[in-house]
This record gives structure tokens, C-alpha cells and sequence, in this order.
């Protein structure tokens, strides 16, 4: 867990997208684990929720305008967080070629536009998995000192002989019944128009040759994109109090391309998944439950 104790270095913007590749690419030299994770807490004060940006990023991901700021939103704020850690010196791995396991959120307050929130983020454990080395980036979202809102990343470094830490759980197989409640393509711009309003660049998901580099025939879509499209059409137009997701990326969605939505009618947590137009491969896995909403 992130000691959020510490003393926080303190961000005054996001990193400039350019050194954020410079430092990627740097970042190719290192060889792996040299010890325990670097117990940095990084704060960025006083982020305004900006209604501009937000209605921007519900008209790609789907969401309505009258649900507010959605679920998925915040994580934007903390994606700068998360690559300042990773390319930190101290980190002993490559930022590119890690593997984006699994995504947890949990929403404690309504947000709004203007809101001015304190954004952290800091590392947690190390996870043993049978691919290699795991670990999460967990970041923390406050207003007016009260924690509003909190999600946790996992990550996976591929091949690493000797991982550390406590054994990966990962979701539950669950062999309930699904049933397809959507469909929808996946179109060829996707991937770049995500990456304009969340400003996760990663060429896999923008550039052809880029992704042909890193063994995908096609640009793949962004895994927070996929999550964010699915709550779109689980949850109904209306602002949250509280809700927890927790999902699990499965196997690339390639653009273009379609996929479905399913879900376990009545199951509880609400079980649902993203597979590929023929219903077989699973693009996501989720667990969404404790969704309350405004005023009802």
C-alpha cells in the first residue's frame, strides 16, 4: 500500500508530452529489479475538474451529459502521476512494454465541474505473476482534504524469472450466463481520438507501425477507453454518489474492429464483459457494484 503519510513531491502541471517520450524511450536501458518499490508519493493541487475537457472526453467515451462527471474522468487527472512515477530513476523497469493487468475504482462522492481537487499517486506492493513481475499505482483524489475519489492500476513487467511479492488474485471465473445488451464498432481514429482528450499517447494505440513494432497487426484500443465505453451503456444518465468497478484487460481490441457488451442478468456484483463481434473473445471482464446515485 502507498504510504501517503510521506511528504509528496509536489507537481505543478503534467509532464510535457515530449519528455514524457524522451523519458520513455530512456527508460529502454533499464534492466529490473534492484529492490523494493520507491515509496514517492506525487501530488498535483488544486486540479479544476474543467467542463470543457470533461464534456470532450464523455463524447468519445460515450457518456451522456446529464450524468455529470463520469466514473472513469478522474483517472485522467492521475495518468500524469502515474507516468511521472514510472519513469522515475528509481523505477527499475521500462515504462513501455508493460502490460496494463487490471484497473480498480472506487467513487465516494458526487463531482462536479469547477470542483477543485488534490490529486496523488504513489506505488504499492509488489505482486508475484505467473508472467512475470506485477505491481499497482494507486492514486488518491481529494477535496477540500476529504477523499472523494481512489483507484488502483495494476501493471505487469513480462518475463521477469524471479517476481516478488504476494500471489496475484485475480477476478473471479465466474461461469454465469451472459447475455449481449450492445454493439458497437471500433473505428480506426479511435485510438487517437482518446489519446487527444486523456493524453495517454502510446503509439500502440495511434500508429500502425508503432503497433506492428510491438507484435499487433493494428493499433489496439485503450484499455481505459474500453472500460469507460462499458460503463457508458451500464450505467443510466445520472450523476454518482458512490460506485466500485473493478476490471480485468483481457486481450487486445484492434482498430478498426466491433465488440459486444454482455452482462449476468441480476447478478450481484453486476458482471459484464467486452468481447469481440462473434461473442468469444473477451476484450474486458468487470465487477461493478454499491452504485448509488443523486438524489434517488
Amino acid at each position: 500500500m502507498t504510504d501517503w503519510q510521506i511528504a509528496p513531491r509536489v507537481m505543478t502541471g503534467p509532464p510535457e508530452g515530449g519528455a514524457v517520450l524522451r523519458g520513455a524511450i530512456a527508460s529502454l536501458r533499464k534492466r529490473g529489479i534492484t529492490g523494493d518499490l520507491d515509496p514517492v508519493a506525487l501530488l498535483r493541487p488544486g486540479v479544476m475538474l474543467d467542463a470543457a475537457r470533461i464534456h470532450a472526453y464523455a463524447q468519445v467515451c460515450g457518456f451522456g451529459e446529464r450524468g455529470g462527471v463520469p466514473l472513469t474522468y478522474p483517472h485522467l487527472l492521475a495518468f500524469p502521476l502515474h507516468m511521472a512515477a514510472l519513469l522515475a530513476p528509481s523505477f527499475p523497469f521500462p515504462a513501455i512494454g508493460l502490460v496494463h493487468l487490471e484497473n480498480t475504482i472506487v467513487q465516494h462522492a458526487k463531482l462536479d465541474s469547477g470542483d477543485r481537487l488534490d490529486v496523488m499517486a504513489g506505488f504499492g506492493a509488489w505482486i508475484t505473476h505467473e508472467k512475470g513481475q506485477a505491481f499497482t499505482v494507486e492514486s488518491r483524489i481529494a477535496r477540500a482534504g476529504q477523499i472523494v475519489w481512489e483507484s488502483a492500476s495494476l501493471y505487469l513487467r513480462l518475463g521477469v524469472d524471479a517476481p516478488k511479492g504476494a500471489p496475484y488474485q485475480g477476478l473471479p471465473a465466474d461461469e454465469l450466463p451472459l447475455a449481449t445488451i450492445r454493439r458497437f464498432d471500433l473505428p480506426a481514429n479511435l485510438g487517437r481520438r482518446y489519446a487527444r482528450v486523456s493524453g495517454d499517447s502510446n503509439p500502440i494505440h495511434t500508429s500502425a507501425i508503432a503497433a506492428r513494432m510491438f507484435g499487433f497487426p493494428r493499433p489496439i484500443a485503450h484499455g481505459m477507453w474500453t472500460k469507460a465505453h462499458a460503463l457508458a451503456q451500464l450505467l443510466p444518465d445520472e450523476p454518482i454518489e458512490h460506485a466500485e468497478v473493478r476490471v480485468a484487460f483481457k486481450t487486445p481490441a484492434f482498430l478498426p474492429g466491433g465488440a459486444c457488451l454482455m452482462v449476468a442478468p441480476d447478478s450481484s456484483p453486476l458482471v459484464f464483459e467486452l468481447r469481440d463481434r462473434r461473442e468469444q473473445k473477451p476484450h474486458l471482464r468487470g465487477l461493478l457494484k454499491d452504485v448509488r446515485y443523486v438524489d434517488r
